[in-house]
């Protein structure tokens, strides 16, 4: 709780006491002591005491003069107020608050509820396992949870921690109830295999037609595979086949193009030889004085 000082007074000690009490089954009540240690002046202040973060304005029954207030620094309700006490006097404010530090039975009911549910559709499937270890974790911490809240408490301080400590248990459990669900839309994805009919062979004995309908199903499997990768080895040829075709379309429209550019080009070339170039003259011979060398 902060107070301040009113009528700009520099000295003097200002004490402050914030305690719980037990009222009834479903309330609680906050007290706040203001205490003017001045022996000599009367002086003004201004409380600003601030609520749990559980508390909003419809959980305060009774602010015994004081108003609720919401501090968005802090982000939490605050009791504002004012108060002029003389020399040595004490005010004691009573706030009447709604026990809200109890999880409501019918949390712990529906999270069962459910769970059995999930239960009850994972039976039969490959995930049933993994989900009884999730549904025993889950419903071990409830019950701890159950029977924490049915202790009873000495001082509402210690009441108000375990609620803290139980609502990070259920948090726990909200995440596991999550993997819970995963689970079961995994198994609706994945419903497990019919049972494939056994072939029995005449003349073979009990074992021989066990041994028989293994048999069977080995081979449905082995050709169920290679089925699935010749389809898959002709689709991926189909693909090089198209992609090949259509590189070589390309490729052939590319070169005519070419071949097409390349005789316009030397048709062009031999006309303007022919009618613009003028035939060139004999060559020099060069002539040095002095007799000829022989070599």
């Amino acid at each position: 709780m902060r107070l301040r000082k009113g009528h700009g007074l520099l000295f003097g000690v200002l004490l402050t006491l914030a305690g719980w009490a037990a009222e009834a089954h479903a309330e609680l009540v906050m007290k706040v002591l203001v205490v003017n240690p001045s022996e000599t002046e009367v002086k003004e202040f201004d409380i600003r005491n601030p609520l749990p973060p559980e508390v909003k304005p419809e959980h305060v029954l009774d602010a015994d003069g004081l108003k609720v207030d919401y501090d968005s620094q802090a982000g939490t309700y605050i009791l504002v107020g004012r108060v002029t006490l003389k020399p040595k006097e004490a005010v004691t404010k009573r706030i009447l608050l709604e026990d809200v530090w109890v999880i409501a039975p019918d949390r712990f009911s529906s999270l069962r509820r459910e769970l059995s549910d999930i239960m009850q559709k994972l039976d039969g499937t490959t995930y049933k396992e993994r989900g009884q270890i999730l549904h025993q974790a889950i419903d071990r911490r409830l019950s701890e949870v159950e029977e924490s809240q049915e202790q009873p408490f000495v001082h509402p301080i210690q009441h108000i921690t375990r609620y803290r400590e139980n609502i990070k248990s259920i948090q726990m459990v909200e995440a596991e109830m999550v993997s819970l669900r995963q689970l079961m839309v995994m198994a609706a994805l994945n419903p497990p295999a019919k049972e494939e009919p056994v072939v029995v062979i005449e003349g073979a004995g009990a074992g021989g037609a066990g041994d028989a309908g293994k048999g069977s199903l080995s081979i449905l499997a082995t050709w169920r595979l290679i089925f699935i990768i010749l389809g898959l080895l002709g689709f991926v040829s189909l693909s090089f086949f198209l992609v090949w075709q259509r590189q070589l379309k390309l490729q052939l429209a590319k070169q005519a193009a070419k071949d097409r550019s390349e005789s316009d080009h030397a048709t062009s070339g031999n006309g303007s030889s022919a009618a613009g170039l003028e035939p060139l003259p004999p060559p020099i011979e060069p002539r040095f004085p002095g007799p000829p060398v022989k070599l």
